[in-house]
């Protein structure tokens, strides 16, 4: 199943058999969202303002909250799984923001509320930052795995997201090794739940900390590491703000991938 952004006419989702991602916060107060609403595929709890890893108890519990309301929230839809988008901030600048143990604590909490609710949580991997702005938790391929492997929760999966995915690789000091290390986000797929499909530019290391949000086919992530995203078994979400003709040439692409 492919979904985009509500940005589309009900016609054009139609004739293209395209649902869209409810997004809890952003999307309800629109006028023109009672209209999509039978063609929600998936849902995407918030995270502006929330740190699940945080060391100071009232800015997490203020974020489980957040968490947890949209969660209860996103249940009219119908959608057994969603998308938690952050997961911890680690540092700003210098000042260390967010703790691996309470990240893991929060992460279980959430798991066993969804849980009561027949939901299954699939976490973001998360955008890489210079370490002198940001960091958060989950913004390399292999602690991203390791948050899920570590947290223990049957009901908690991930979401790939692959222009973050991209923005990892700036770490890495030629193509050869970039292209070669993109693939680590491959590793699991059994671990992955659902997609945030977008291209990037990675040849000249224009993705280091900038979150391209491509249309697929539009930059120079490679064919076969798309072809492997669409043969993925997860709901997919064409996560751009873009036109419909573009959306049209995106879909002519992933038609036409070996």
């Amino acid at each position: 199943m492919l979904l985009t952004k509500p940005l589309h006419s009900i016609r054009f989702l139609r004739e293209n058999h395209l649902g869209v991602e409810a997004h809890i916060g952003r999307y309800e107060s629109s006028p023109t969202w009672a209209q999509y609403l039978p063609f929600v595929g998936g849902v995407h709890l918030p995270y502006e303002g929330i740190n699940l890893a945080s060391p100071d108890e009232a800015v997490r519990n203020a974020g489980m909250r957040k968490m947890k309301d949209a969660l209860a929230e996103g249940c009219r839809y119908g959608i057994d799984r969603m998308v938690i988008h952050t997961l911890g901030i680690r540092s700003i600048g210098e000042e260390n923001t967010g703790d691996y143990d309470t990240l893991l604590e929060s992460l279980r909490e959430l798991a066993a509320y969804a849980a009561e609710r027949s939901i299954t949580l699939c976490m973001e991997n998360q955008l890489m930052y210079p370490p002198k702005i940001m960091r958060l938790f989950g913004d390399t391929a292999e602690e991203w795995f390791r948050i899920r492997r570590d947290a223990g929760c049957d009901n908690l999966m991930l979401t790939l997201d692959t222009s973050h995915a991209s923005t990892s690789l700036a770490v890495y000091p030629t193509h050869r090794e970039r292209l070669k290390h993109l693939y680590d986000f491959l590793k699991f797929p059994e671990m992955i739940g659902r997609i945030h499909w977008s291209d990037s530019r990675i040849t000249n290391n224009e993705a280091a900390g900038n979150d391209m949000h491509l249309c697929p086919g539009a930059g120079d992530l490679p064919l076969p590491f798309h072809s492997e995203i669409n043969r993925l078994p997860a709901v997919k979400l064409l996560e751009q703000n873009c036109s419909s003709d573009e959306v049209l040439r995106t879909l002519e692409f992933i038609e036409n991938l070996p």
